[in-house]
């Protein structure tokens, strides 16, 4: 890869990390490390989890562990491949915000805001974040179309809708899923009964849209959070391309092509026959509709 961007095969790494809670420094050469390995085996992309720069469960400490937003935040990393990282920002309103940022040669190249902050059991991501207000597609080059979600974007399918809407050929998800559920398995297999519906949630954006979807998720533990592993890369077609394992730190590679995105939407019209403006004004008389 250049300076350009991607080609239009694009060879991608999802790095399933552990990482030191606030302790950016540590978890920066961290993930430089990885970055090397990746440049080593051909990696275009690394993708990490969410907030692998500071750690999960940061609490009151969100306010030191935020960086003002910037464009060139990251010069250790910029001798490598792109790297999704997950980090804290703030912009000029001075709120905090759990932010996925895709770097190339160390600078931004496109910033994701988590839309949807988690209030329920373990978590309590609203009391320390300012939620995101918007998803956005751009151009990586050689022809691909991003789009960045992390962790509860998933389960709120309008946003891959409204990313595939705009023309992704590539979704990237970052999580720090705790795992749930007896330790059982399901049907997938693993640890824990939750991670069958994370499958289910990747596998049904990438059939329906016929786009690559990287779901990078944590490993570890961080105060009373297993996080459940299980990050996964799957292809246009829905098939499962790698998976790494639920019981700690684990690498996945997979070579990405513009050509098998092409052939997932043939047999398929769900693109040609889609209709933004039939749901902005469905979404809009039900809005009205509401007291």
């Amino acid at each position: 890869m250049n300076d350009a961007g991607f080609g239009a095969r694009l060879r991608l790494r999802v790095e399933q990390m552990d990482t030191v809670l606030a302790d950016p420094a540590a978890n920066l050469a961290r993930i430089a490390t990885a970055q090397a390995r990746a440049a080593a085996d051909g990696v275009d992309l690394v993708v990490t989890p969410e907030l692998s720069v500071t750690g999960y469960d940061v609490r009151d400490a969100v306010h030191a562990l935020a960086d003002p937003e910037s464009d060139a935040p990251f010069g250790e990393l910029a001798g490598g491949p792109d790297v999704v990282v997950g980090a804290i920002e703030r912009d000029a309103s001075f709120i905090p915000r759990n932010g996925a940022l895709h770097l190339r040669g160390g600078r931004v190249l496109h910033r994701h805001r988590k839309v949807y902050l988690p209030t329920y059991g373990l978590f309590d991501e609203g009391r320390y974040f300012g939620r995101g207000d918007g998803v956005r597609t751009y151009d990586a080059g050689g022809g691909w179309r991003m789009g960045l979600l992390v962790c509860e974007d998933l389960w709120h399918p309008a946003l891959a809708w409204l990313l595939a809407a705009e023309g992704a050929h590539l979704i990237v998800v970052q999580s720090a899923a705790a795992g749930r559920g007896a330790v059982a398995g399901g049907a997938a297999g693993g640890r824990f009964a939750s991670w069958g519906a994370w499958e289910h949630l990747a596998r049904a954006a990438a059939i329906a849209y016929g786009v690559y979807v990287a779901l990078a998720n944590r490993a570890g533990v961080e105060g009373g959070l297993v996080f459940a592993g299980g990050s996964m890369i799957v292809g246009p077609d829905g098939e499962i391309l790698a998976r790494a394992g639920d019981e700690g730190e684990d690498a996945i590679t997979a070579d990405l092509s513009l050509d098998a995105v092409a052939a997932a939407r043939r047999p398929y019209a769900h693109a040609r026959a889609d209709d933004p403006r039939l749901v902005a004004r469905e979404i809009a008389r039900i809005v009205e509709s509401r007291p």
